[in-house]
């Protein structure tokens, strides 16, 4: 049996939860997975899905390096807007449009369902 093939509820339980930058890889007999995870909920769910194959941690042929971004994410509703969501991340909305500028073309026109970028406050 292939490694990708042994951890792949692994690599479903990132892609389900999200996680960007997603990268496996065999090497040597071992697989990498790395990626960056919207959340540390998401992290975690990553990390109980292996946990789940190997409970003790036995196994030596899995290298997962699963970080936590430092921006959020939110789904648009019906009725959002770009000020609103701002606000009620406690960003500016200068920041969030800067966060999205390749998602969203006006600002004025977001759409239900869109996934919005939400920057660190700083």
């Amino acid at each position: 049996m292939a490694l990708a093939d042994k951890y792949q509820s692994v690599v479903d339980a990132a892609n389900q939860g999200g996680v960007t930058d997603l990268n496996v890889q065999e090497q040597g007999g071992v697989l990498y997975i790395t990626g960056v995870a919207p959340s540390e909920e998401v992290k975690q769910a990553v990390w109980d899905a292996r946990t789940a194959m190997d409970p003790d941690m036995r196994e030596s042929d899995l290298v997962l390096t699963i970080g936590v971004s430092d921006e959020g994410f939110y789904t648009v509703k019906s009725g959002d807007n770009m000020t609103h969501i701002a606000r009620d991340n406690g960003v500016s909305l200068q920041a969030l449009e800067d966060a999205n500028k390749d998602v969203v073309r006006n600002p004025d026109r977001i759409f239900p369902g869109q996934k919005l970028v939400i920057p660190r406050a700083s």
